[in-house]
């Protein structure tokens, strides 16, 4: 019963839904969800009163952080409308506490920020995935055109077939007997209607046979007619001109009868025009040439699926060639693979006299093919089945483009999520981390307080190392390159490692001393090898194990380059640098190696954000390659291969030492209000003069007026109104010399690159500290 009621609710759901106009789809399907959901807090609040248990608390958030992600997902204003009911109605349910309009702004803001991102992404997704099913759909409609040419050619080979078959079956003989001593002879009326004719002779002889015959086979003929005289027999094919000048092709037998003395008495012949034959044969050839141009593989089978015909085409996909195919049995050659049992396909086919389907086939040299399979029942002339024409195509390389392509929009679409959550974070971070450390200038170091700021910069550190992660990922990063050793960065944090790995657990190095230097980020290295270890240590047992890191050079060629998956399409044939991390884990299974880069995938009851999908993503940005081997019950060992580089290792600047005051005046140009007044408060406190700006025409406007007062200006590259270059162009026309401090959540590489050629006179990356802040701009002002 209660299934059945289930059963019904659904379908009066799914009717109700349907019998809506599709704009307003979404809008009640969010407003049931948040029915339901608001009808499942109130249950739940008459249940167990105020405050609810924290597990249940915990799940209604949940529950209504995804109910705002499935609206969004369903298009803007469903989005919009669900973010605002929940920020804004639900708090104010069952007398909850009272909140105030700034907090809850915010919330609502960071809702629909957040409601606005997925809505867009998801418009993305589906303007892609209607794309690609377009490419698909036009993909199909050629492969389908391209079948049913070469099915058009093969039936006309067929019934080219069956006509010739016809024609020798029906065709008419013509009959000589010639007496040799007489010089005469007795002829059918079709004999001489054979050689154009359409009356009979009076006279036929060796001299009339000649006569007709084209000029080139004559020498042919009499070779022939000498034959039969001396053996007794023979038969020939020649050609002979009629009257009218056409050209017909003829066959023809003769037997030699001899006399008692033994000397030639008689010649019997049969003779057939086979003009029709030739013509037919001439025609099989062009279309078994027209057969062979094609790429496909094209072979006909008969009853019990051995080989008849074998294609060049075949021959090419397959390195069989037709000596070695015809005859073979073909799913034991190919070693196929098919996607249903081999009855039913054949009961299928039988049924509808096609069938068409992906098959996997194994070429001669071992090579596994995916192949794209149509089949045709093939039909004898009173149409009994006589066996199976198929042609096959090569889908290999579409397959695995594809594949590539899913993955390279997965990481694009990151891609543009982690640049706006960059920016956006680190201008949020600057603020935390300024003002903390700011603040912490003023705490002696024996007070409480002291311990809980650096606590506080400790963690916004952690949050904008996260920030990188996700530029990292997309393989969007550009990171402050220096020609590093890689012993050398496993070494320097050889004992951090050991301390973040269970006791249990040994750490060992087999580090080369003598490695070539790459260019790399020392930072995103050691979050590499810091990933790799605690991942390899985390797979081991409480019974214990070991971990090996090692380090050496190896030579990659083309070879070795084509068993890599596409997580080494960067790859170039060169001298690489390798990190091996070896396990004695648990291992992994192929379906957990499939996913074990895939953004926020664990294995564990607890994830631990991106993990190896940023350690794949850091190593893509270095125009390196990944390389994992493990099977379950047998560890793991994953191998990272970074370009050799040709410069020597370089060393590590000197720390700067002194004050960090100064006097002058600094404009301070920035659209995020907590960003502006951290850095007021910073640089008042080492006695500098601030003005501030919310943007870059107020920031112009403040220049104009004064531009031999301001000393510096801390510009922000990424501004609404008017951006940071556009404002830099603005502040070089009042003042060409004008001293211009850029400031970005984005590295400085990537940042500068925009503004190459174009006077800046430093760089400082979001979030920075008080401390950091103060000595970038002492020293632009110094000099």
């Amino acid at each position: 019963m209660l299934a059945r009621l289930r059963s019904f609710a659904k379908k009066l759901g799914r009717d109700a839904l349907e019998a809506l106009p599709a704009p307003a789809q979404p809008y009640a399907l969010s407003l049931g969800s948040f029915a339901v959901l608001v009808a499942i807090a109130e249950v739940c609040y008459l249940t167990f009163g105020r405050p609810l248990p924290p597990l249940l608390s915990g799940l209604l958030v949940v529950l209504f952080l995804f109910l705002i992600l499935g609206a969004a997902w369903l298009g803007y204003g469903s989005g919009i409308l669900i973010s605002a009911l929940v920020m804004i109605a639900i708090p104010h349910m069952r007398g909850a506490p009272n909140r105030t309009l700034s907090g809850e702004l915010f919330r609502l803001s960071l809702a629909l920020i957040v409601s606005l991102l997925v809505s867009r992404i998801s418009q993305v997704h589906h303007r892609r995935e209607a794309a690609l099913r377009r490419t698909a759909e036009e993909l199909e409609a050629r492969v389908r055109e391209r079948s049913q040419e070469a099915l058009t050619s093969a039936l006309a080979y067929r019934e080219a077939e069956d006509r010739l078959r016809f024609v020798l079956d029906s065709a008419d003989i013509g009959y000589l007997d010639y007496n040799i001593a007489r010089d005469s002879s007795t002829r059918s009326l079709k004999h001489d209607q054979i050689f154009g004719f359409q009356d009979a002779i009076p006279h036929w002889n060796y001299r009339t046979l000649l006569s007709r015959v084209h000029p080139q086979d004559r020498r042919s003929v009499r070779d022939r007619l000498r034959a039969i005289l001396a053996r007794g027999q023979a038969e020939a094919e020649f050609r002979v001109v009629w009257p009218d000048g056409s050209l017909h092709w003829l066959w023809g037998q003769a037997h030699c009868y001899r006399d008692a003395n033994g000397k030639p008495s008689h010649i019997s012949a049969v003779i057939a025009d086979i003009t029709r034959r030739k013509l037919d044969e001439e025609n099989l050839r062009d279309q078994a040439q027209l057969l062979d141009l094609a790429h496909d593989a094209i072979f006909s089978l008969d009853r019990s699926d051995a080989i008849q015909f074998w294609s060049q085409g075949a021959e090419r996909m397959y390195g069989w060639t037709r000596q070695e195919a015809v005859g073979r049995v073909s799913h034991e050659l190919l070693h196929s693979e098919y996607p249903d049992p081999l009855d039913e396909i054949r009961r299928k086919m039988a049924a509808e006299g096609h069938w068409e389907g992906q098959l996997t086939h194994v070429r001669k040299d071992g090579a596994a093919l995916k192949v794209t399979s149509r089949w045709a029942v093939r039909l004898g002339a009173s149409g009994e089945f006589q066996g199976t024409l198929q042609i096959n195509t090569d889908v290999t390389e579409r397959l695995r483009i594809e594949e590539q392509l899913r993955h390279t929009q997965k990481l694009e679409s990151l891609g543009v999520l982690a640049g706006g959550v960059a920016h956006d974070f680190n201008n949020l971070l600057t603020g935390i981390l300024g003002n903390a450390s700011l603040a912490l200038e003023t705490v002696p170091a024996n007070q409480p307080q002291h311990q809980f700021l650096e606590e506080v910069i400790h963690a916004s550190e952690r949050a904008a190392d996260l920030t990188r992660q996700l530029l990292a990922y997309a393989g969007k990063g550009r990171f402050v390159m220096r020609t590093i050793d890689l012993s050398s960065v496993v070494r320097d944090i050889s004992g951090l490692l050991q301390t973040s790995i269970a006791k249990t657990v040994q750490l060992r190095l087999q580090l080369h001393n003598r490695l070539p230097g790459i260019d790399a980020d020392p930072g995103q290295l050691q979050q590499i090898v810091m990933n790799l270890v605690i991942n390899g240590a985390e797979a081991i047992g409480p019974e214990g194990g070991s971990v090996l890191v090692i380090t050496t050079v190896q030579e990659v060629d083309d070879a070795y380059i084509a068993t890599m998956s596409s997580a080494g399409e960067l790859l170039r044939p060169g001298l690489y640098v390798l990190l091996e991390v070896h396990d004695t884990g648990c291992g992994m299974s192929e379906e957990t190696l499939a996913r074990m880069f895939d953004p926020f995938f664990t294995t564990k009851f607890a994830g631990r954000g991106l993990g190896l999908s940023a350690v794949l993503g850091i190593v893509r940005a270095h125009n390196g390659a990944i390389k994992v081997y493990s099977k379950p019950g047998q560890g793991a060992s994953v191998k990272v291969l970074l370009p050799a580089s040709a410069n020597p290792v370089a060393t590590p600047p000197p720390a700067v030492t002194g004050t960090l005051g100064g006097t002058g005046t600094i404009l301070v140009v920035d659209d995020e209000d907590v960003v502006r007044q951290t850095a007021r408060h910073t640089l008042q406190r080492y006695g500098y003069e601030v003005v501030l700006a919310s943007n870059g025409a107020e920031a112009v406007e403040c220049y104009r007026g004064r531009p031999e007062a301001i000393s510096l200006v801390l510009l922000d590259l990424t501004m609404p109104v008017m951006s940071g270059e556009e404002t830099l162009g603005h502040l070089q026309t009042v003042n060409p010399r004008v001293r211009v401090l850029l400031t970005s959540g984005y590295n400085e590489v990537e940042a500068l690159q925009r503004f190459a050629g174009k006077g800046l006179a430093g760089f400082i990356q979001k979030p920075y500290t008080a401390a950091s802040l103060a000595e970038k701009v002492q020293s632009l002002i110094a000099t």
